[in-house]
């Protein structure tokens, strides 16, 4: 399952917010830009196939699949999948190829609210004659206040909404736009400071997911951790002393998979699933490794076949249709394959196995 979203979005949307504003003078700016316990079961390890009868079965996954892929379309498969967890039927949460699609949506949803609050701080500050970052910035800390209070106390209740709660995940991303708007120092005095800020975020990230072993805890508290070691890590930027982690984030590795990192996320999971729905059990270790290496292939090849012609205009795509159009029918055969014959093919072992005299 996707992580969840860090607050380097909301930075960037704030900023750009910020930037619109700075430039148009006085006034508001014109333009802007989770895991509880029964969901364990959905990780990649205990996907399963769906079960019944033959194409009974089959038919039910497809549709289950089909009605994930439009809210994944339409950016609300995090409410679909909070829904799914509240119907006793659909508790168990199976794993579909766009369950990840979860927290892109509430980015998105993000997204659409945020700047219009913006817009709004910044026409109250400019009708009181205050501050318009000041007043943006006393908005933000009070709904990501309120949406951190939610999250807690919401886990506690329901760790499935709390997961999934749009509402309950705001502040993660309300701290990256509140990093936004706090001016960071820059300056060789501040290397030391600012190299020990970004270790100290890395150990922050790291520490969870190497040790935390209690899903029905999480969001709740837990966040706070990942949270706050991306801030840092943001915060630190790449300062130039000696022993700054300016030199880890600066090999070639950790910028190659920087870079194709999105569309690693847009494919892993839907690799992932993929073995045990055909198999019809978990993923073994070696297997999983394999995984996680054809995950990287098709991550770099979708960003430089598909991602990179349509970023860079459609000349580039028009330079190189061939390849682009080859890109393309690739990842629509990987994703059809899997929504459509895995699990026909897990079905069908179903129910071989379950089949008088087995």
């Amino acid at each position: 399952m996707a992580a969840p979203s860090a607050p380097v979005p909301s930075r960037r949307s704030s900023s750009k917010v910020l930037r619109d504003s700075d430039l148009a003078g006085v006034g508001p700016p014109v333009s802007a830009g989770a895991r509880p316990l029964r969901r364990a079961r959905a990780r990649t390890g205990a996907a399963r196939p769906a079960r019944g009868s033959g194409g009974s079965g089959a038919g039910l996954a497809w549709r289950r699949f089909f009605r994930h892929i439009v809210a994944s379309a339409l950016y609300f498969e995090n409410w679909q999948l909070a829904i799914d967890s509240q119907i006793p039927r659909r508790a168990d949460l199976e794993s579909t190829p766009v369950q990840h699609f979860w927290s892109l949506s509430v980015e998105e949803q993000f997204y659409l609210v945020w700047p219009l609050l913006l817009i709004a701080a910044f026409a109250v500050a400019a009708r009181a004659g205050v501050g318009g970052r000041r007043t943006a910035f006393a908005l933000l800390a009070l709904v990501s206040a309120a949406s951190f209070a939610h999250s807690v106390l919401l886990t506690g209740v329901d760790a499935n909404l709390a997961y999934f709660g749009t509402f309950a995940r705001t502040w993660e991303f309300g701290v990256g736009g509140l990093l936004a708007l706090v001016p960071l120092p820059r300056h060789p005095r501040s290397d030391p400071v600012l190299a020990a800020a970004g270790f100290v975020g890395i150990a922050l990230i790291a520490v969870p997911i190497a040790s935390f072993r209690s899903p029905e805890l999480f969001p709740g508290l837990v966040v706070l951790l990942p949270v706050a070691g991306t801030a840092l890590v943001i915060a630190g930027g790449m300062p130039t002393a000696r022993w700054a982690p300016t030199r880890l984030a600066a090999l070639g590795p950790v910028q190659w998979l920087g870079d194709v990192s999105y569309s690693l996320y847009l494919w892993h999971w839907p690799v992932f699933m993929f073995v045990p729905y055909v198999t019809g059990m978990p993923s073994p270790p070696w297997a999983m490794v394999l995984l996680v290496l054809l995950s990287l292939a098709v991550a770099g090849l979708s960003k430089r076949c598909i991602e990179d012609p349509f970023r860079a205009g459609r000349g580039a795509v028009a330079a190189r249709p061939r390849l682009a159009l080859g890109g393309v029918a690739t990842a629509v055969a990987i994703v059809v394959g899997a929504g459509v014959a895995a699990p026909a093919i897990a079905a069908e072992r179903i129910t071989a196995c379950e089949a008088p005299g087995r």
